[in-house]
């Protein structure tokens, strides 16, 4: 998931260029065309990982839901998605059924002027932890245009199906994926080098990372989440028992293997490693969660400024509130202040970081009336709406131990303050993702049942 910033501040300026280029006569005009602009030029796109295939167990396939950003942000409970049915996609392209369709992530095209956070994208990179499968799918048709499955690795350098996230360069010349590995062992980092323009996705490399568990002082090394600094030269890689990865990437085409220049050990970044963001001035914001079990869960900042030197300070570490911090987002408020905002998944907390004093500043609960027991997950930010995936009944990852019938299967749309401190959300925020064609049995001894969809990737795409 790249997690997006500054989003309030970089909007309001775009908009207050777009009417100073206008007249006086017409400036109510273009006031109302501006607003409009800017809330329709983005998407939202979540994934449903559960199956699509003939139940009862479900065990291939998965949906994407589409919602226009406009409709999305203005009455979410009654925008209509597109929806994009991963099975029939994949046959049309001459791929396998994904399993599991985890993380969405867009790549990078044209870049706005301002901010990166408003590049242009062309394509979605699909990531399936069920199967191994990598999928691009093309944003202006729909369809799958390519998928590269990394299970083996390259030249068989090793590699399973669990493929957690695949994240592209901000250059748009290359996608690492994190492949976590089978249970108990280490995972690996792949490497496909690619080209949207003609839909040609080459994988070129693998690395293993079981060489540097002992450095990060874990029994194992799996990869979770990653983002690359915005020169596209580095990427850093969180990890599953704690410590993070930066990793010098190398060339597009593997000539110029990927290389790990620095290890943080587990003590130094402790937590489940999950969410990778880029900050302004070369910062790299990430997470370190409690998951299912209970625990401490953190925040990270990483100074990336001088990367290239060989130099990487320890990072600023806050200690957060609730449990299991999943989602992060960036928030500018009105002042221009950087705030960080988390989604605690276990807890259905959602905390606000001030960046500038790395204080945690207030505390609020996602529960509501409406939606009992939200879980909220992976998150994305456009302005003040905040886009959270909420986890199913069921849950196929991660948190699979915490099943509830007090679920709402969704995404919520949240209202963040003017000062990122506080949201509002109702009901008619809630896009449901309940699919009532696909159920199974929620208990062993009744029998109720409940709908199989399970949210968990999201990611804003501006076109």
């Amino acid at each position: 998931m790249n997690f997006k910033l500054l989003s309030g501040l970089i909007l309001m300026l775009v908009f207050a260029t777009i009417v100073a280029c206008q007249d006086s006569e017409e400036e109510s005009s273009a006031t109302a065309s501006s607003s409009a602009s800017s809330e329709s030029f983005f998407e939202v796109w979540a994934v449903d990982q559960s199956g699509t295939s003939d139940g009862p167990t479900y065990d291939s396939g998965g949906l994407i839901y589409i919602w226009d950003g406009a409709a999305i942000s203005e009455n979410a409970s009654e925008a209509e998605p597109e929806i994009i049915d991963l099975v029939d996609a994949a046959a049309k392209a001459g791929c396998d059924a994904p399993k599991k369709p985890h993380m969405a992530l867009a790549n990078h095209t044209s870049n706005h002027p301002l901010d990166f956070r408003f590049s242009r994208a062309s394509h979605v990179i699909l990531a399936n932890v069920g199967s191994g499968d990598t999928f691009f799918i093309d944003i202006d048709s729909r369809s799958i245009v390519g998928c590269v499955n990394t299970v083996g690795g390259f030249n068989g350098a090793g590699g399973t199906g669990n493929t957690h996230a695949a994240t592209a360069s901000p250059n748009s010349s290359m996608v690492i994926v994190a492949n976590i590995g089978a249970k108990g062992e280490s995972g690996f980092l792949h490497k496909i080098q690619t080209d949207y323009t003609n839909n040609k996705y080459t994988f070129v490399e693998t690395l293993s990372l079981d060489q540097f568990s002992s450095a990060l002082g874990t029994g194992v090394a799996r990869p979770i989440c990653h983002d690359f600094t915005a020169d596209s030269e580095f990427a850093y890689v969180t990890m599953a028992g704690g410590g993070l990865l930066v990793i010098d990437v190398g060339s597009d085409d593997g000539t110029v293997p990927m290389n790990v220049v620095k290890v943080y050990d587990k003590d130094t970044v402790p937590g489940i490693g999950c969410g990778v963001a880029r900050l302004p001035n070369d910062k790299i914001m990430t997470n370190g969660e409690s998951g299912a079990k209970g625990g401490d869960d953190f925040l990270y900042t990483f100074d990336a400024t001088n990367a290239e030197d060989g130099v990487f300070p320890d990072p600023v570490q806050i200690e957060l509130p609730g449990e299991d911090t999943h989602g992060a987002v960036a928030c500018t408020d009105q002042d221009g202040n950087l705030f960080a905002v988390t989604s605690m998944r276990v807890s259905n907390d959602v905390n606000f970081v001030n960046l500038q004093t790395n204080e945690v500043v207030a505390t609020q609960s996602m529960a509501t009336t409406f939606s009992p027991d939200p879980k909220p997950d992976v998150a994305d930010i456009v302005g003040k709406k905040m886009f959270i995936a909420l986890r199913g009944h069921k849950p196929l990852t991660a948190i699979g131990s915490l099943e509830s019938v007090d679920r709402t299967p969704g995404v919520a749309v949240l209202t963040i303050s003017d000062d990122c401190k506080s949201l509002t959300w109702e009901e008619k925020d809630l896009a449901s993702m309940k699919d009532d064609d696909r159920t199974i049995p929620f208990g062993l001894t009744d029998s109720s049942v409940i709908t199989a969809a399970d949210p968990h990737g999201l990611e804003v795409v501006f076109r």
